[in-house]
């Protein structure tokens, strides 16, 4: 109970009022996914997903209770809570629930959100690292390097998991793994030519994925770089 009630003072303390209503209501919308799924007719995993995600914008809090105080996950900052729930309210919540990965079109919402995730993994990164260094300064090119160094071996973990998603139980993971592609599609003309074209796709997606995501953790990590060398230059001009 004393563990509980030093973690509620700390969430306090860092997290504004209006961030924490705004979880909640991402929370909300997680509950009315579930209702909706077991009203309906799908799969175990089916099931599971929305339960687990919805866990999921818990996650810090259960860290920080699961594990002790002096280890890695137990210092987490709740500020790392936002990029967690940025991410499960975009992919669970507005691209399953409202069925945007459904739609075929221009619009590639998976390409969306994969060059989001690049900003929300860096900074989850970036909290990680704080935490490795117990909320100590250290070198801005250092946070910087480490935070999308976390940013790249997730992206490249996650198309993996695709990959092997396909692989092994014949799952379409990889958005482009279609028989057919609309002629509305700005990759239309690159891979209509036939048979070889399209068998193609399924490396697209990947390379897109990842191209995406490479990109923004590059950009997410320059702005990073710069907030914290800023930051450093303010605190040393502090102490003369």
């Amino acid at each position: 109970m004393q563990k509980f009630k030093e973690n509620i003072r700390v969430l306090r303390a860092e997290i504004p009022l209006w961030e924490y209503l705004l979880w909640w209501t991402v929370r909300v919308c997680m509950i009315v996914y579930i209702v909706r799924q077991l009203r309906e007719q799908h799969n175990l995993v089916d099931y599971a997903l929305p339960f687990l995600n919805t866990l999921g914008t818990f996650a810090v809090f259960l860290v920080r209770m699961i594990f002790p105080r002096k280890t890695v996950l137990g210092k987490l900052s709740f500020r790392a809570q936002k990029y967690i729930t940025v991410m499960i309210f975009a992919g669970s919540f507005l691209g399953n629930y409202l069925r945007i990965y459904d739609i075929n079109n221009p619009l590639h919402y998976d390409w969306i959100l994969h060059a989001v995730s690049g900003v929300t993994i860096t900074m989850l990164g970036y909290h990680l690292f704080d935490a490795m260094t117990d909320h100590q300064p250290a070198q801005p090119q250092t946070a910087a390097c480490a935070s999308m160094g976390f940013s790249f071996f997730l992206m490249v973990a996650w198309e993996l998991m695709e990959f092997c998603g396909d692989f092994l139980f014949g799952d379409c993971n990889q958005k482009y793994n279609w028989q057919e592609m609309l002629p509305t599609d700005p990759f239309y003309p690159l891979f209509s030519k036939g048979v070889p074209g399209m068998q193609q796709l399924p490396v697209l997606d990947t390379m897109m994925d990842l191209a995406l995501a490479f990109f923004s953790t590059i950009a997410t990590g320059v702005v990073l770089y710069l907030v914290l060398k800023r930051r450093t230059r303010r605190t040393k001009a502090s102490n003369v």
